[in-house]
């Protein structure tokens, strides 16, 4: 390893290509974070230059901007000569973008100088093998075409014409962040050596940029601003290099430490990298989000909530990923320890395309559980946890698919209903899930420790788990929760939305339509939560005159329970919601097409809607809702 302090013009005077390997992390810089502080040193830099010149001093100090390292490649002598950039790619890149503003704002002022010296500075002399020789930085693929762009087009309008400001429902979407570093410097470079218009002149007088403020500028970027570069030896360690350096203000995530170790790990094992990165990893750095609330417009980069934190979702799927593939607990904190123990589990990993396929596979599995869309058999399941908003099962789920080709499908699809059977009937009988991570961490190890996973093991394993922090509740705990405790108040609009459509559908028959209706259908209490003054009986009363709390206190919960809950579209809902049971139930046979509604035609208006028929409803409901989350049959 050689180390030593230099200059931007040692970086980019000489003939060199600085290579970004295509698995790095793309250009993740910002304004507020880097580019203005970075501007503002700069500047702060101009001035201790003048005040140096000034009181002629010969060596003023210089601004230190961070280091970088680098590994030289040895290619043939036709090539412009090439350095792996191992860490500092971030840095690289924005003084690239400040010298390309630079050259551009001070070319209409014709100054062979600058513009000679800036050319040097921002593009490799020819003769190039290929076009890309010709850039300095050559960024990670993902940014190649917005830089080549930026590079080439020679004029700030001209990169506003190739890249326009777009607009989704009246907001701006931001261009592309290499475009905008390369603006933010560009406009500050203009402002800066253009002087300020002379007070009392005319409004068509022309304020010329000042040659003078191009050069200060320009000799401090170059000369005083200082870095340390560190070129690495054969012998010496990237990966340990990398993790232990720090990008200037962009901690690095778990994920860009698992991706440059996997790759850097790849090269010294003479794999096909390229090959490696195009099949397993590209779709992590670029795979687009369509969302159109989307921050990032990278799926794998977007954030999802974990517990109080906002995780991007490739360091998610990591951490679900190995908590799967380990059995055990650890923090998101340490995915990368975890990811690092994992790989090397046998003290001599197997290629990688082998342990980067079966990260692909559970990447697969992963975003349909994030997304809940689609058709397949695991779809209804998503949709399920979803609505349940029970991450914690994610590394269950990715061992039950893991293992779904070498078990029947009739399994596959039993073991995903005895899950939801397990985590719906939890839900309803008002059992904690604070304990989930390690009942479900507990399962996928006792489970690897099988040679087949078949439905009969996921259930007896289900049927272990004992004390309420973890039990399957069996028919009778199920059946007396459902039809005594306040449903809406204990899971909310949501949840009871979901058990009400999944009734819905298992007492649909064949002849009837199959109305998926979670997403347009509320719940409608049929003896309202806020009833209309005279339509509903009033508070209940002692025989002394005084209030009767316990009688009350009953009523409230069968009026939050499933037995006085349905499903109904906004506007019927608004339009029948505090009236009286006598307005309510024509409306509810007329106006509504699901089967969950039928009842109320053998409950016919006159009839009184209390806790009596209330109560009658819930058993009904009941048992649909018992063979729609089924306990095992005891076996013989």
């Amino acid at each position: 390893m050689k180390t030593e302090k230099i200059i931007v013009s040692d970086l980019f005077e000489r003939p060199r290509r600085y290579l970004i390997p295509l698995f790095q992390r793309g250009y993740v810089w910002t304004q507020e974070d880097q580019w203005q502080p970075l501007w503002d040193d700069i500047l702060e830099q101009v001035e201790v230059l003048g005040r140096a010149k000034s009181a002629g001093t010969q060596s003023p100090r210089k601004h230190f901007l961070g280091a970088i390292v680098l590994q030289q490649q040895t290619l043939g002598v036709r090539h412009v000569p090439v350095s792996d950039v191992i860490d500092g790619q971030q840095r690289l890149t924005t003084l690239q973008l400040l010298l390309l503003a630079l050259r551009d704002a001070v070319a209409p002022l014709s100054s062979e100088f600058l513009n000679s010296t800036l050319q040097r500075l921002t593009a490799n002399p020819p003769p190039h093998l290929s076009k890309e020789e010709a850039h300095k930085v050559w960024p990670t693929s993902a940014f190649q075409d917005d830089f080549r762009a930026v590079a080439e087009a020679g004029s700030r309008n001209a990169v506003i014409k190739a890249f326009p400001l777009r607009k989704e429902r009246r907001k701006s979407i931001p261009r592309p962040t290499l475009v905008e570093a390369y603006l933010f410097f560009y406009d500050r470079i203009v402002d800066y050596i253009t002087p300020p218009k002379v007070e009392d002149a005319p409004a068509s007088t022309e304020v010329t940029p000042d040659p003078s403020h191009a050069e200060e500028l320009l000799e401090a970027i170059i000369r005083y601003v200082q870095l340390v570069e560190i070129n690495l030896d054969a012998e010496d360690d990237p990966q340990i290099i990398f993790e232990t350096l720090n990008a200037r203000g962009a901690p690095l995530a778990p994920s860009d430490l698992v991706r440059n170790y996997v790759f850097l790990h790849a090269t010294r094992r003479s794999e096909d990298v390229v090959q490696l990165y195009n099949s397993y990893w590209r779709q992590f750095d670029e795979a687009p989000d369509t969302a159109r609330r989307s921050r990032t417009k990278r799926f794998w980069r977007e954030p999802e909530r974990q517990g109080r934190l906002l995780v991007n979702r490739l360091d998610l799927l990591l951490f679900h990923f190995l908590s799967s593939q380990l059995g055990s607990e650890f923090k998101l904190s340490h995915i990368f320890p975890a990811f690092r123990d994992w790989w090397d589990r046998s003290g001599a990993p197997p290629r990688s395309d082998t342990d980067l396929q079966v990260l692909k596979a559970a990447s697969d599995i992963f975003s349909q559980l994030l997304l809940a869309e689609g058709d397949g058999p695991l779809a209804p399941f998503a949709r399920a946890l979803k609505t349940l908003d029970v991450s914690t099962v994610f590394p269950l789920v990715l061992y039950i698919c893991e293992r779904q080709p070498t078990i029947p499908d009739a399994d596959f699809r039993g073991i995903l209903a005895d899950l939801e059977s397990y985590l719906i009937r939890r839900a309803i009988c008002a059992l904690t899930p604070k304990n989930y991570n390690r009942v479900f961490l507990a399962l996928v190890k006792q489970l690897r420790g099988e040679s087949q996973l078949s439905r009969d093991l996921f259930q007896s394993a289900l049927l272990s788990l004992e004390g309420d922090s973890s039990r399957w509740p069996d028919d009778a705990s199920f059946l007396e929760a459902f039809v005594t405790k306040p449903a809406y108040t204990q899971l909310g609009p949501a949840r009871t939305a979901y058990i009400l459509e999944s009734i819905e559908q298992q007492i649909s028959t064949s002849k009837q339509e199959n109305i998926q209706v979670l997403s347009v259908l509320t719940v409608e209490h049929v003896w309202p939560q806020n009833p209309r003054s005279g339509a509903w009986p009033t508070a209940p009363m002692t025989p002394d005159g005084k209030p009767d709390y316990a009688t009350w206190i009953h009523r409230r919960t069968l009026i939050e329970g499933f037995g006085n809950l349905t499903l109904l579209t906004q506007p019927l809902n608004s339009s029948v919601s505090n009236g009286p049971y006598s307005d309510k139930q024509p409306v509810l046979i007329k106006e509504s097409r699901l089967r969950l509604n039928t009842y109320f035609q053998d409950v016919p208006p006159e009839v009184s809607w209390d806790e009596v028929q209330i109560a009658k409803r819930a058993a009904v409901l009941a048992q649909s809702a018992l063979a729609r989350w089924p306990y095992p049959v005891a076996k013989k």
